[in-house]
């Protein structure tokens, strides 16, 4: 991959099937090949970080990274390290040493803001996450729930369970049709990992069943970046975390986008759907020694 002005195939294609062709030509010239002017502050300051990882069998999962400002560190205009590594039962590091594409969105809850990145990823000898970025670029602040990150000194950052299912118990459902953020990872065109973040309010995710999600899309940037993944390769990850406690839920399966009218008017404000089948469920309890505290209610 080589210039500035890169973009997935995928995002152009749905944004033809969606009328928004023009869009897809401007927007491309926002994705880079090296970190802008701002990026290393921005990052340094961060206390969270997304993953997204792809197994051996093409699955991908979303993964939570955390720690003190200062951990996401620059090193030149195309390498980051993120010194952090994920806890015990956390499938992250054992998927790169298979296949090292790395899907990042760095994320300030409170300050609303967002920078999204991917590239290929190894672990060094100090265990840290070192990262030679191929594509950056930043994504509007909507539907961000505004968050302050608390730190727990005295919790241990050792989860007390890592237990995987291939359906949703009436806990994790729960979790789902409360939540008002979550976070997910997909494939690009080119097996690129990418990771994203989604918001609505409470119950905007709806559990069908134990095996299937169904959640709106909502009128963004308009990058399509995610539904053009998924356009080209369903597999998907999705992570949703209990910030009151620091337990999350990690999903891997298969999403397809749905477009009649009919199923779309359910959701108000939705330009289209997503439904999602799992196929594991991993669910960490204690996954990090932080909480995030709500500050105010999105209208």
């Amino acid at each position: 991959m080589s210039g500035d002005n890169v973009y997935h195939p995928g995002e152009l294609a749905v944004q033809r099937l969606a009328g928004a062709e023009a869009i897809a030509e401007q927007n491309g010239r926002m994705i880079k090949s090296r970190f802008p002017k701002g990026a290393a502050v921005f990052l340094s300051k961060q206390t969270l970080i997304i993953a997204s990882s792809i197994d051996k069998n093409g699955n991908v999962w979303c993964s939570m990274l955390t720690g003190n400002p200062g951990f996401i560190e620059l090193l030149d205009e195309v390498t980051m390290v993120i010194d952090a590594v994920p806890v015990e039962g956390d499938p992250l590091i054992h998927h790169l040493g298979g296949n090292p594409n790395l899907g990042l969105l760095a994320i300030d809850l409170y300050k609303k803001s967002r920078l999204r990145m991917n590239g290929q990823a190894m672990v060094d000898s100090e265990h840290r996450l070192v990262v030679n970025i191929e594509q950056v670029y930043g994504n509007c602040p909507k539907y961000i729930q505004r968050r302050t990150a608390l730190f727990e000194a005295d919790s241990r950052r050792v989860p007390k369970l890592a237990e995987r299912s291939s359906e949703l118990n009436a806990v994790q459902s729960a979790q789902i049709q409360n939540a008002d953020t979550f976070f997910i990872g997909s494939i690009g065109p080119e097996g690129n990992a990418d990771a994203s973040h989604r918001g609505g309010p409470p119950g905007f995710v709806k559990t069908l069943d134990e095996r299937t999600l169904l959640f709106p899309d909502y009128y963004g940037n308009s990058m399509f970046n995610t539904l053009g993944n998924i356009y080209c390769n369903p597999s998907t990850g999705l992570l949703l975390v209990d910030f009151d406690n620091g337990h999350y839920l990690q999903l891997t399966g298969r999403s397809e986008i749905i477009w009649e009218d009919n199923e779309i008017s359910r959701f108000p404000g939705a330009e289209r759907l997503v439904r999602f089948e799992i196929d594991e469920v991993l669910y960490i309890e204690q996954g990090t020694n932080r909480v995030w505290v709500i500050e105010n209610k999105e209208e």
